[in-house]
C-alpha cells in the first residue's frame, strides 16, 4: 500500500511547525475530516481555511472534490444526497513536500479552459517518492550480501496534490477528475485540458402570449363565396374586439443560472428583461392579475390597436392608421366601424369603404362612405369622394376628381377639373368645374358650369376663351297642374250636385202638408203647443200622409252632408297641391356680384321624365349643362357687369 505523510492537524494548545489548527466548524472523526455545516459563520470562511491549508505547504488527502466545491461556493445541489448538516471533506491534512512540489507545472488557461502538459516522470529507487511508485512495478527482490545498483523509476502525479497545486496556481473550480485520471497514467507528453469554467446559463426575458386569434392584421387574399379570391383585398386589416376579452398573458421573466470562472469567480448570467403589463395597456383595456397569470383585456367593445412604437394595446372606437392605403400595405378597405382616420396616403386605384373618415394624407384613390363625414386635411388629386348620407369637407385642393353628396354638404377650398354633385357645394376657388346642386355659393368661378336651385356667386369669370354658364333649375309644375285641373273639375261637378240636391231639398220642404207637419212638429219638440185628442188624432193622419216625404228629405240630407265632407277633402288637396308648388318654386334665385368675363344664366325646366342631371356620367353631364336648347330660357349674357334675379312665386301660385 502507499505510504503517504503523516497527518498535519495539531492542537491549537501544543501546535508545532509543519502543523495546522482546524477551524471550529471543521471536525475529525476516525473515517476523516468532516465540516459541519451550520457552524460556518460566513461564506468566507471556508475558502479561508483552504488558503490557510494551501499557503502551509498541506494538502487534503483523499479529497472529495465534488463536496469541496459545493462548501467553497455554496451549492448544495452538489453535495451529497443525505449528508445531512455534517459532510465529509478529505481523509486528512498532510504535508506538501517541496519534492512533490517540483514535479508540477505551471497551467495554460485559454478561454476558460486550463490545460496541462503531462509527461512521464521518473526517479531512483529508494528516493523519497516511493510511496508513488505504483504496486507491483518493482518485483525484484534484494538478494542479501549482494550490492544492488539503484533503479530508475516510474514517478506518478496525486489527485490531491494536483488540486492544491492548482489551487496555488489560480485554478479554483472545474477540475475534471476523470479526465486528470485519465491524463496521469499518460506514457509520452501529452497536454490535456483538466478544468473548464462552467458558463452562466441564460435566462428567459418575460413575453406576452397572444390569448385571443385574430389580434394581428391577415394580408391573405379575402376569399369570397364560392371559394375564389378577392387579389385587391386583405382577409384581416382592422381587427374587432369584444369587452371583456383576453388579448395577452404576460410570461414572467425566468432568471438564469451564474457560473463560475476558472479562479472561482462568478460569471453573473444576465437579468432577463421585464416589462410591466400596465405599460401596455392602453384606453380600452385593464390588466387582471389571475391565478393563472397576468392578463391583459378588452374593457370595452370595439377596434384593436397595437402601436408598433410603444407596444400599447389600446381599444378605441375608431380606426386610426398611419400606414396608407396601397395595394402593399392593405389593399382595398371594407371598414365596419363608424370612425376611421388615415395619416398615410391612399393611393390610386385603391378603394376605401366606411362610414366616416378623416384623411390626413393626400389621397389619389376613391372613398367610399356611407355616412357621418368625410375630411380630406389635404388634397384630393385624380380620386373621387363620396357620402351616400352626410357631408364631405376639403381643407387643401380637389384636381381631376369626383365629389358626390346628394344628401349633405361638400365644402372645398379649392377645385380644377372637378364634377362636384351635392344638395349643397360651397367652393373658395373652382375651375373648369361642373358643379350639381340645390344650394352652389362659391367665392370665384373660372369657366365652370353651374347648375341649381339656388346659385351665388362673387365673381364670374371666362378662361382660355371658355365662358361660365350658371343653370337655374326650375321645377317640372305640368305635374301640379294636371292634378289641379283633375281636383277642379271634381270640385265643380260635386258642387252642382249639391246645388241640385239642394233645390229637390227645399222643394220637398215647400209643399203645404209637409210644411205644416214641419212647423208643427218644431212647435211640439219645443213644447209651445199642446194637442187635444181631436188634434192627435188629425196629427196621426198628416204623420201618415207626409211619411214618404220625409223619407225623401232625410235621404237628401244625408246625401247633402256626404258632399259636403267630400268638397271640404278636395278644398283641402288643393290647397296642400298649391302650397307644395310654392315650396317647389321658393328659394330660386341667381346672383353674381360681379362679372368678370363672359358668362351666361340661363333657366333650365327639368321634366320629371328626365334623368336628374347629378345621375349623369360625367362626360354627358358636361356637355348637358353647356348646350343650347329649346328648354332653356336666357336671362343674362355679358361680361361685365353683375347679375340678380328672384323666381316670382305669386305667378306659381296662380
Amino acid at each position: 500500500m502507499p505510504q503517504y505523510p503523516k497527518s498535519a492537524i495539531g492542537n491549537l494548545a501544543d501546535l508545532e511547525e509543519g502543523q495546522i489548527a482546524l477551524s471550529g466548524f471543521i471536525v475529525q472523526h476516525d473515517k476523516g475530516l468532516y465540516v459541519r455545516i451550520p457552524q460556518i459563520g460566513s461564506e468566507n470562511d471556508f475558502p479561508e481555511f483552504v488558503n490557510r491549508v494551501a499557503a502551509s505547504g498541506l494538502y487534503f488527502r483523499e479529497l472529495d472534490y465534488l463536496q469541496f466545491s459545493s462548501l467553497l461556493y455554496d451549492e448544495p445541489a452538489s453535495r451529497s444526497p443525505g449528508a445531512g448538516d455534517e459532510v465529509f471533506l478529505a481523509a486528512d491534512i498532510t504535508a506538501f513536500r517541496p519534492e512533490r512540489q517540483a514535479l508540477y507545472q505551471d497551467f495554460s488557461i485559454d478561454n476558460g479552459e486550463a490545460s496541462y502538459l503531462f509527461e512521464p516522470l521518473y526517479g531512483t529507487e529508494g528516493g523519497d517518492d516511493q510511496a508513488w511508485i505504483k504496486d507491483g512495478e518493482d518485483g525484484h527482490q534484494a538478494s542479501p550480501g549482494r550490492a544492488r545498483r539503484p533503479l530508475e523509476i516510474r514517478i506518478y502525479l496525486d489527485i490531491d496534490e494536483f488540486i492544491i497545486n492548482a489551487w496555488n496556481k489560480g485554478v479554483r473550480f472545474g477540475i475534471d477528475l476523470a479526465a486528470l485520471g485519465e491524463a496521469i497514467e499518460v506514457d509520452r507528453p501529452e497536454r490535456r485540458v483538466v478544468a473548464r469554467r462552467r458558463p452562466y446559463l441564460p435566462g428567459k426575458d418575460a413575453e406576452i402570449i397572444e390569448q385571443a386569434p385574430g389580434l394581428h392584421r391577415n394580408n391573405a387574399p379575402r376569399q369570397l363565396v364560392g371559394g375564389r379570391f378577392d387579389l385587391r383585398q386583405f382577409e384581416t386589416r382592422y381587427p374587432q374586439v369584444t369587452a371583456g376579452l383576453r388579448l395577452v398573458r404576460k410570461t414572467p421573466r425566468t432568471l438564469g443560472v451564474d457560473g463560475r470562472d476558472l479562479s472561482g469567480e462568478i460569471l453573473p448570467a444576465p437579468l432577463p428583461k421585464d416589462f410591466d403589463l400596465e405599460t401596455l395597456a392602453g384606453p380600452g383595456t385593464r390588466v387582471s392579475r389571475e391565478q393563472g397569470g397576468d392578463y391583459l383585456l378588452s374593457s370595452v367593445y370595439g377596434f384593436l390597436n397595437i402601436d408598433r412604437r410603444s407596444n400599447q394595446f389600446s381599444v378605441v372606437d375608431k380606426i386610426v392608421s398611419h400606414e396608407g392605403v396601397s395595394a402593399r400595405t392593405t389593399g382595398d378597405l371594407t371598414l365596419t366601424g363608424d370612425v376611421y382616420e388615415q395619416h398615410g396616403e391612399i393611393q390610386e386605384h385603391r378603394i376605401v369603404q366606411c362610414r366616416s373618415i378623416t384623411a390626413y394624407a393626400d389621397v389619389f384613390g376613391k372613398i367610399v362612405s356611407g355616412g357621418g363625414v368625410v375630411h380630406l386635411r389635404h388634397n384630393l388629386v385624380g380620386g373621387s369622394a363620396s357620402n351616400e348620407d352626410g357631408d364631405i369637407v376639403v381643407d387643401g385642393r380637389a384636381s381631376a376628381s369626383t365629389l358626390v353628396a346628394q344628401q349633405g354638404c361638400i365644402t372645398v377650398k379649392r377645385a380644377d377639373n372637378c364634377v362636384i354633385v351635392g344638395r349643397r357645394v360651397v367652393v373658395g376657388q373652382a375651375t373648369n368645374c361642373d358643379i350639381v346642386a340645390d344650394e352652389l355659393s362659391l367665392d370665384l368661378s373660372e369657366a365652370c358650369a353651374l347648375a341649381g336651385r339656388s346659385i351665388r356667386v362673387r365673381v364670374s369669370r371666362s378662361r382660355w376663351e371658355v365662358e361660365s354658364v350658371l343653370l337655374l333649375l326650375l321645377p317640372d309644375l305640368s305635374g301640379h297642374a294636371l292634378q289641379l285641373a283633375a281636383l277642379e273639375k271634381k270640385r265643380v261637378a260635386l258642387r252642382k250636385a249639391l246645388a241640385d240636391q239642394r233645390a229637390r231639398m227645399g222643394a220637398l220642404q215647400g209643399e203645404k202638408d209637409v210644411a205644416s207637419y214641419l212647423s208643427l212638429g218644431g212647435k211640439l219638440r219645443r213644447h209651445e203647443v199642446t194637442l187635444s185628442p181631436e188634434q192627435q188624432l188629425g196629427w196621426r193622419r198628416l204623420s201618415a200622409l207626409v211619411a214618404p216625404a220625409l223619407r225623401t228629405l232625410s235621404q237628401l240630407t244625408d246625401t247633402i252632408r256626404e258632399h259636403d265632407e267630400q268638397l271640404a277633402a278636395l278644398d283641402a288637396q288643393v290647397e296642400e297641391l298649391l302650397a307644395a308648388r310654392r315650396r317647389c318654386c321658393s328659394g330660386l334665385s341667381c346672383t353674381i356680384d360681379r362679372v368678370e368675363g363672359e358668362t351666361r344664366v340661363d333657366t333650365l325646366s327639368l321634366r320629371l321624365s328626365d334623368t336628374p342631371l347629378g345621375d349623369l356620367p360625367s362626360k354627358e353631364l358636361r356637355i348637358r349643362l353647356r348646350r343650347t336648347d329649346a328648354a332653356r330660357r336666357r336671362l343674362f349674357s355679358g361680361a361685365s357687369g353683375q347679375f340678380s334675379w328672384t323666381y316670382d312665386n305669386q305667378s306659381a301660385a296662380s
